[in-house]
């Protein structure tokens, strides 16, 4: 589970939006885009630079191919070592997902990961030192749910703009081999600085948590996201069992 304080930093965080809804037309994203970011750790008094993560859109046949890598700065190898790579596949046509792989090093553990959705089906395949031989799984999800990467950009094609403010919203999210129910709202509209000085017109939002995780039970995260139709997470903030952690962006660009 130590994984996931950098990789639901980078990924979960901007995820809490995947409507209860389905969606079937991207205008968020654009093959080509990249997004780079920075994870910054509470230190006592001070916060540290720790992780960096990239999100980038390519295309393979019909499908959408999202690429995430995601690892700790070299300067952290003494305390915690970790690079991650996830690959997912989303349909053009419906925004539906089609596969998730993920491959981990954490410390001296390791994992690989294969995820192929088939209906309401999820097929999952595994190896790790526990199961170095391969163990495979399946289950059942419900109808408009997402894992965790391609949330994130089935988020950003949700109008948040037209959500009344404060407004309960719930939504649907794979995680941990079953279906969570957690609930978004948008807060307020703000203006914020990022660590290059680039100042963004934000929509301030909070979500709830999935209990069990590394995040703080009852506290929410809170992610900002450009107020235009491209919706780029822009800052996230949330506590930690260990901690505090932010999470910039520091470049975006598009093909």
């Amino acid at each position: 589970m130590k994984k996931y304080i950098i990789i639901i930093g980078f990924i979960s965080f901007f995820s809490f939006f995947s409507f209860s809804q389905c969606i079937d037309k991207n205008q968020a994203f654009r093959v080509g885009e990249e997004m780079n970011y920075y994870a910054y750790y509470n230190w006592g008094k001070l916060w540290v630079k720790a992780g960096e993560a990239s999100f980038c859109v390519s295309e393979n046949d019909d499908n959408y191919l999202f690429t995430v890598k995601a690892k700790n700065l070299p300067g952290w190898d003494w305390l915690y070592h970790l690079e991650t790579i996830h690959e997912a596949g989303m349909s053009k046509k419906q925004l539906k997902p089609v596969f998730l792989r993920a491959a981990t090093i954490e410390n001296k553990n390791w994992s690989k990961e294969e995820y192929t959705y088939k209906k309401n089906t999820v097929y999952k395949y595994f190896e790790n030192k526990k199961y170095p031989n391969g163990k495979d799984t399946l289950y059942s999800h419900v109808p408009c749910t997402w894992d965790v990467i391609n949330a994130v950009y089935i988020a950003r094609n949700i109008d948040l703009r037209s959500v009344p403010m404060g407004k309960p919203i719930p939504f649907y999210l794979n995680f941990g081999d079953a279906t969570h129910t957690i609930y978004g709202k948008v807060l307020k509209r703000e203006r914020i600085k990022n660590r290059e000085g680039e100042v963004f017109d934000c929509l301030k939002c909070s979500a709830t948590v999935v209990s069990g995780t590394i995040f703080a039970d009852g506290k929410p995260v809170y992610v900002w996201v450009t107020n235009d139709t491209r919706q780029i997470p822009v800052l996230v903030e949330s506590q930690i069992s260990i901690g505090s952690i932010k999470v910039f962006l520091y470049n975006y660009k598009e093909r």
